[in-house]
């Protein structure tokens, strides 16, 4: 009996020993390809399992992964990220190969160790799963166009005549840096948990004292009415305090720290001032000419630039006004020179004479004092390049205070004297006739004439003109490229009418066919031109207006 337990003993040590060493030889060196015992992945084990077997356990806890969003929520606005939008991903190859080596050390012993405490506890493989983090973030970045709400940073406005400020409100936004760990925190679990995102506030630039002090400001500015004069006329532009309201501007200056600054609109306020500016220019003068008669020489006299309100000054002008007592001048600059200036009239120098025309009539009559007011009148008159003058615009109506007489005039196809208000500066028709063939030889645009209804043979037969006002007229166009200098001067018993200028080398004789007159026009370059009016009289002619 003895000898059966010595040798049980004995055997079964060497028995579990045999067991034990099997057991070690079939999982460490006959599976040696697959996982040891103890290993478990995404809380799987996979003891005894290929690389393959243990791959696929990973696919499928990623594809759990991927399967659900994690929703999350912003300013009570719900929305879903999905996994595989923020390229969520595991390698499942390189988790298999750590479960390959897990368990297994070098060397027999420590190997056998490592294998013996397989069968004590178990051993689990994390899982890394990777995350674009840049991805998640522009997912989040694209809910501020609905999220954030920027910051107010307040203004001021007029309400019922006053300035009143609206206070600065903070701004929020999506704290993007705080949400993107929690939300992958959530993509690393199969059952995720809503994520609530939070929000961070964005600070205005400015603050509610600041704004007070500027809307103090601000009312300084406009609480009185200002009051620009003119130095020599006293009349005034006046800027209300609902005009310089309508100027008010002010303006956030972004710097260290951020500072209001409150100002009147230069632009606005110059309209202001253009509304009646017109009222205080001082017209330009033209330059004129004096005329020696005896020398027949020309001077040119200087023209003076116009004065005017000077918009650009304005706005500084009424800003020092309100800094003093709200009272300044108004801000005058030369403006405009004359059409007629200086250096045009110089570069037409010199005048020669084009034409000159006179005709004759009796001595002491009163006509000739009609006529010959009438030239005084027209005397010393400039035609700019282009212009149209009119006797009846330039003379204006004759009149018993300008010193015109009655004297004879055609009335009703009869010459009548003297009860008519037509009496009045009856006769001036000589001065027309006169007038108008100085125009017809001096070679210019005949605009406007009219014969008398009556011949009278001291006047070139169709060649005439008569006047009355506002019409007939006697208009003519400067149709030369340099100014025309009318000149007139009288006698006790004639009237001559003589053009200054330079009419470009042209020449005009007249002949006369019948009711027909015709002007033939020579020009410098030896061409011809010709123009005819027909008149007819009635009859009998008279010879003597």
């Amino acid at each position: 009996m003895r000898k059966y337990v010595i040798a049980a003993a004995i055997a079964i040590p060497v028995i579990v020993l045999l067991v034990i060493g099997g057991a070690y030889v079939r999982d460490e060196v006959i599976d040696a390809n697959r996982v040891s015992r103890g290993v478990t992945v995404v809380g799987v084990d996979v003891s005894r399992s290929t690389p393959s077997e243990t791959a696929s356990i990973v696919i499928s806890h990623e594809a759990d992964l991927l399967a659900t969003p994690v929703i999350v929520t912003v300013d009570e606005l719900e929305r879903e990220i999905y996994p595989a939008d923020v390229g969520l991903a595991v390698d499942e190859d390189a988790i298999a190969q750590e479960a390959m080596t897990t368990r297994r050390e070098d060397g027999f012993w420590a190997n056998l160790s490592a294998w013996a405490g397989s069968w004590r506890s178990s051993k689990a493989i994390e899982v890394p799963v990777s995350i674009d983090d840049e991805a998640l973030t522009a997912i989040l970045d694209g809910f501020t166009d609905e999220i954030d709400k920027p910051p107010y940073n307040g203004t001021m406005r007029v309400v019922d005549a006053e300035v009143v400020p609206e206070y600065p409100r903070e701004g929020v936004q999506v704290d993007v840096v705080a949400a993107v760990p929690l939300i992958r925190e959530q993509l690393l679990q199969v059952e995720h948990e809503p994520v609530e995102i939070p929000l961070a506030p964005i600070p205005t630039l400015i603050n509610a004292q600041q704004l007070d002090a500027a809307v103090a400001e601000a009312t300084d500015l406009v609480d009185a009415p200002v009051f620009l004069r003119e130095a020599e006329t006293g009349k005034t532009i006046v800027f209300t305090t609902a005009g310089l309201k309508t100027a008010l501007r002010h303006e956030i200056l972004v710097n260290s720290p951020a500072s209001i600054d409150v100002s009147l609109d230069a632009e606005t306020l110059s309209k202001i001032a253009a509304r009646t500016a017109d009222r205080f220019t001082i017209p330009a003068v033209p330059a004129s000419y004096t005329f020696n008669q005896k020398a027949k020489l020309f001077t040119v006299v200087p023209s003076i630039p116009s004065v005017v309100v000077d918009l650009d000054s304005i706005p500084d002008t009424v800003e020092a006004a309100i800094k003093e007592d709200g009272r300044g001048r108004i801000p005058m600059v030369e403006g405009p020179d004359a059409e007629f200036n200086t250096q045009v009239a110089r570069a037409g120098m010199p005048l020669q004479e084009v034409s000159t025309f006179t005709t004759y009539h009796p001595a002491g009559q009163s006509r000739v004092t009609n006529i010959q007011n009438l030239a005084d009148e027209i005397a010393g008159s400039v035609v700019l390049p282009g212009e149209t003058f009119s006797v009846n615009d330039t003379a204006g109506k004759r009149t018993l205070e300008e010193g015109y007489v009655r004297a004879g005039a055609i009335i009703d196809g009869e010459v009548t004297c003297c009860d008519s208000p037509i009496n009045i500066g009856g006769g001036t028709s000589q001065f027309a006739t006169t007038f108008y063939n100085a125009v017809f030889f001096g070679c210019y645009e005949d605009v406007f004439h009219q014969p008398h209804s009556l011949y009278f043979s001291r006047y070139p037969f169709v060649r005439e003109a008569t006047l009355g006002f506002p019409l007939p007229d006697v208009i003519f166009r400067n149709d030369s490229d340099t100014a025309v200098y009318i000149d007139t001067s009288y006698t006790s018993g004639s009237i001559t009418v003589t053009f200054y200028g330079d009419n470009g080398g042209r020449t005009c004789t007249s002949s006369t066919s019948g009711n027909t007159n015709t002007r033939t026009m020579t020009h410098a370059d030896g061409s011809v031109t010709t123009e005819s009016w027909t008149w007819r009289y009635k009859q009998p002619k008279k010879k003597d207006e």
